[in-house]
């Protein structure tokens, strides 16, 4: 065999690959977004296991009351009166409006990964970001 026809069968392969696992499951085939991906996106997929709990049903030491910014660091305060200092690269922010999403008005702060050294803050909407962070 040469490195053409060697070139051809991989990429063959490839593709034939590619289309399955972008296909599988998609109900709509003109759909912008992969089954694979809508999965993902839905609020309930994936939600049931530890990793994210019914945000609505966390404790006070989870709820966040307000976030202050000053350049390269967040300073959290919960709703139990604990305060909480982040560098600016450790926040990382995300809206949840699903079922298991917080409720409107109080934010939730979850680890992130498994060091340990970064946080998500989960809000109901977008709106709410900037009315939460405040600089100082």
């Amino acid at each position: 065999m040469n490195r053409r026809t060697i070139l051809g069968i991989l990429t063959g392969g490839a593709t034939v690959l590619y289309s399955r696992f972008a296909s599988a499951g998609n109900s709509d085939p003109n759909s912008p977004i992969p089954s694979w991906s809508a999965s993902r996106l839905n609020g309930k997929a994936g939600r049931a296991s530890a990793e994210f709990p019914d945000l609505k049903s966390v404790g006070a030491d989870r709820q966040v009351r307000s976030i202050t910014y000053s350049p390269g660091a967040y300073s959290v305060t919960m709703a139990d009166g604990k305060i909480v200092d982040f560098l600016e690269g450790a926040l990382r922010f995300k809206v949840d409006s699903s079922d298991l999403g917080p409720r409107v008005g109080t934010p939730v702060i979850l680890p992130a990964g498994t060091e340990g050294d970064r946080f998500w803050v989960f809000f109901a909407s977008p709106e709410e970001i900037s009315s939460v962070i405040r600089r100082s």
